[in-house]
């Protein structure tokens, strides 16, 4: 356990291990660094990390130093298995949608043309959404493994697809997703949302230009912009417009009102390239 470094993220906190339980299969193996975002999907550069409650808030510490990360943010939390079979096969998919979307997304800025704000994205529902939700799951704190995970109502299910069960979510989850135009890159792993007398506990990976959301089935809370995405859907469509942007980085939003969520903060991360950038 390393010693907490005053004036830095406490994002350095997390246990550094070489074994422990992955937090997909749940076998105890050697653990492997799994990048969120993936590689592929993003162009890997030398970022700063902080926990989300260091940057969203009250009482801020402006001068807090981020934890820095050469080639992207990783997280050492899952086996080798998990990550070179289980995601590594799925990745290419969320690679090349991205690579598309970006592309897509370029032409549609720089025309004069463009009479729609909408894009239309060929994809691989399923292979995307399996890559998504395991990197969801990956993205906490190395302290995580240091104990078998326990029998979860939110995670078990999850755990089940990433493997190769294609129902396993079926009854249990919706996912969402919705254009996402922000250089700062957030994972949550587990959030306990309020939204005016409805509970929901979400999960989240946003990085641009897209935010991918997981939600309890037929009860989730999320923006009005987010779609639903199917695991039989072959194209996805994203409004690329600055309606409702405000709640673009949901649940990382402004809250007002009988509004509020709880979480556990080494669980909430946030990445963001080592040069200034606008947020």
């Amino acid at each position: 356990m390393m010693k907490k470094s005053r004036g830095i993220s406490r994002r350095i906190d997390s246990c550094r291990i070489d074994e422990g339980y992955c937090l997909i299969c749940g076998e105890f193996s050697r653990l492997t660094e799994d990048h969120v975002p993936p590689k592929g999907a993003i162009v890997l550069t030398a970022v700063e990390q902080k926990l989300v409650t260091e940057i969203y808030g009250s009482n801020l510490d402006p001068s807090l130093k981020g934890v820095k990360g050469k080639r992207g943010s990783t997280f050492k939390t899952i086996c080798s298995n998990c990550n070179n079979y289980h995601l590594g096969k799925n990745d290419n998919e969320v690679a090349r949608l991205f690579k598309d979307l970006n592309h897509k997304l370029l032409h549609h800025i720089k025309s004069a043309n463009s009479y729609s704000n909408i894009l239309s994205i060929e994809v691989d529902a399923l292979k995307f959404c399996r890559a998504m939700v395991g990197h969801v799951l990956a993205a906490t704190s190395s302290k995580e493994c240091l104990k078998k995970p326990l029998p979860s109502p939110h995670f078990d299910s999850l755990r089940r697809f990433v493997l190769g069960d294609d129902n396993a979510i079926s009854e249990t989850h919706d996912l969402y997703y919705w254009y996402y135009p922000f250089r700062r890159h957030f994972s949550a792993r587990l959030v306990g949302f309020h939204n005016k007398g409805h509970n929901a506990s979400l999960s989240c990976l946003n990085f641009f230009p897209l935010a991918f959301l997981i939600t309890p089935k037929n009860e989730g809370i999320f923006p009005v912009q987010a779609k639903r995405l199917e695991l039989h859907d072959k194209r996805m469509y994203i409004e690329v417009s600055a309606r409702n942007i405000g709640f673009a980085q949901f649940p990382f939003c402004a809250l007002d009102g009988n509004v509020f969520m709880v979480l556990n903060d080494d669980q909430c991360i946030t990445s963001y390239p080592s040069a200034k950038v606008n947020l």
